[in-house]
């Protein structure tokens, strides 16, 4: 049986990364509905910080939506919700779900700007430990790499191989933000660990202040264990096969640190919490980009298919001419090259 076109069907679709995107969409109008968001509490407490010490041309639109939320919390809020809600919804309906990933990145451009203050990039402090580049370019990203595309070989059905040199671009900014001023010593990891105990449950404070307990207040160590980390995260992707899949999972490994250590899970307790924060995007995209490459794909795979296929064919014609073809075809090198030697 001949395989479809573009090699074995992948694991890792578009359609399953598609349909983990509809629901964090869904999850996070909800998130969106809680009593808190629906106060002045969300403009406070989830805006304005995002536009603190960055500059103006990022404080200053920040400034202004959260002037505008405050006039009517309820209204602007339940609208934000709602647009959030229409396009996990949109991503999940097969037949809207071109439209819907077109509409969530220019939504989610928006509220990286506006709700994110661009992650936070342009100020000092923001690393990938505390959630840097932001959920909001993540889902715009990941919409990209996943929009539907024609066909329904094995290639159609992957996520952009692209993704991989997206993957290796966010892991190497992230080690260099990790070199900044603000950064670039054990003290600010261990305070950006220990800063996640404050209104965490009893469990999760547990684990914050044991982890930043670890953390040697001195000198630049764990600094430069986490930009190798990092820096390999994103070069190894670019290597060989198996350099590749070391690397995406070690990235994999440390955003999951990164999410309890330093994004706090969410924050899902506090009430005011608008997304699960960028540590899962960030693992929804190395899943992405483990399932853009065939990487189980073996080189002799063609040459296989093409003597099974032959096989096939001449046992078709009939039993005794198939294998007499199938003997044929394996003996035919072996006689040409002994004609070609006595010649």
């Amino acid at each position: 049986m001949k395989r479809p076109a573009g090699g074995a069907r992948p694991r890792i679709t578009r359609r399953g990364i598609q349909i983990a995107l509809g629901l964090l969409w869904s999850l996070d109008g909800l998130m969106q509905l809680q009593p808190a968001m629906l106060t002045g509490r969300f403009a406070d407490e989830v805006l304005r910080p995002a536009g603190a010490g960055q500059p103006a041309f990022v404080s200053a639109p920040v400034r202004v939506l959260a002037q505008i939320i405050l006039h009517n919390p309820v209204s602007t809020d339940v609208a934000f919700a709602v647009i959030q809600l229409a396009l996990g919804i949109g991503i999940l309906y097969p037949r809207a779900t071109r439209w819907a990933l077109a509409a969530s990145v220019a939504w989610a451009l928006s509220v990286w700007y506006l709700g994110e203050g661009l992650g936070g990039i342009f100020g000092s402090g923001a690393t990938m430990l505390t959630g840097a580049p932001g959920a909001a370019l993540l889902y715009a990203i990941l919409a990209c790499g996943v929009a539907p595309q024609q066909g329904t070989d094995a290639d159609a059905q992957r996520p952009a191989r692209w993704l991989a040199l997206a993957w290796a671009l966010i892991w190497l900014a992230g080690a260099v933000r990790q070199l900044l001023p603000g950064s670039d010593t054990n003290t600010s990891v261990g305070v950006a660990v220990a800063m996640n105990a404050s209104g965490a449950p009893a469990w999760l404070a547990a684990i914050d202040n044991h982890l930043s307990a670890l953390v040697p207040y001195y000198g630049v160590s764990i600094v430069v264990d986490l930009v190798v980390l990092q820096a390999f995260a994103g070069v190894g992707v670019l290597l060989s096969r198996r350099i590749a899949v070391t690397a995406v999972s070690l990235g994999l490994g440390l955003s999951l640190v990164y999410w309890v250590a330093g994004q706090d899970m969410g924050g899902f307790w506090s009430g005011t919490a608008t997304d699960p924060n960028t540590a899962p995007l960030v693992m929804l995209l190395a899943i992405a980009v483990l399932g853009a490459v065939p990487w189980r794909q073996r080189r002799s795979g063609v040459g296989r298919e093409a003597l099974v296929d032959s096989g096939e064919r001449a046992r078709a014609a009939s039993p005794a001419e198939g294998s007499g073809t199938v003997l044929r075809l394996m003996a035919g090198p072996a006689r040409d090259g002994g004609r070609r030697r006595g010649s």
